[in-house]
């Protein structure tokens, strides 16, 4: 692992503009971002099925309407239609994606958003973990306006999408999603624009890597 590479990992509610901020600091720090590309590049080096592979993601990559589309087992994992159950377990396929987070952290410099990143490199030595949340009325705007739902469709995808988040999070870490105490930073974005949060976050970077 080259000893010059930093990363960031962004954990997020639903809504709170975690996905925004993370792709305007890969912008600021020209430095690789890594989101639906993680089930992407696990597809790729694996050579399974990208379907297989959205069965331990946080959610469904199809669409973002798809947080609470599709129906679950239990815990957590989404249930795709005409994938193959069988490609692999569970587990293994977690396991597989796992891989390859580490794989592109040591390729240089990146910012991850979700997925357990932060758990998955927490032996890096250069690794700055966030969270981002906001007030629920926020959230709920922000995803009316993304998503084009009212408001009381943008509160379910809320309720449904972080329960899969927390579920998915805490199963593999054993941590407590969102508990400030595992976090390096925790910020909410109702507080703080999202440009004040980037430019915080960009701050701390700065003092602690570059």
């Amino acid at each position: 692992m080259r000893s010059d590479n930093y990363i960031i990992c962004v954990g997020r509610q639903l809504g709170s503009g975690g996905r925004e901020v993370a792709k305007k600091i890969s912008e600021r720090l020209n430095i690789a971002y890594y989101d639906k590309e993680i089930i992407t590049a696990a597809a790729k080096e694996s050579g399974l099925d990208m379907s297989c592979f959205e069965k331990v993601d946080e959610m469904p990559s199809s669409s973002f309407l798809n947080c609470f589309g599709g129906g679950f087992e239990f815990p957590f994992y989404p249930v795709v239609a005409g994938a193959d159950n069988s490609c692999m377990s569970r587990n293994n396929l977690f396991q597989i994606q796992s891989e390859t987070i580490i794989n592109l952290a040591e390729k240089g410099s990146s910012i991850f958003v979700g997925r357990a990143a932060d758990y998955i490199l927490r032996d890096h030595p250069r690794m700055l973990s966030i969270f981002l949340t906001a007030d629920l009325e926020d959230r709920i705007n922000r995803v009316c306006t993304l998503a084009q739902v009212d408001k009381s469709q943008a509160k379910q995808m809320i309720s449904e999408c972080d329960k899969k988040r927390a579920d998915f999070y805490n199963y593999y870490t054993f941590r407590e999603w969102g508990n400030a105490a595992g976090y390096d930073m925790c910020l909410n974005t109702s507080v703080l624009s999202i440009d004040q949060v980037v430019e915080d976050i960009v701050k701390v970077v700065a003092e602690k890597f570059l």
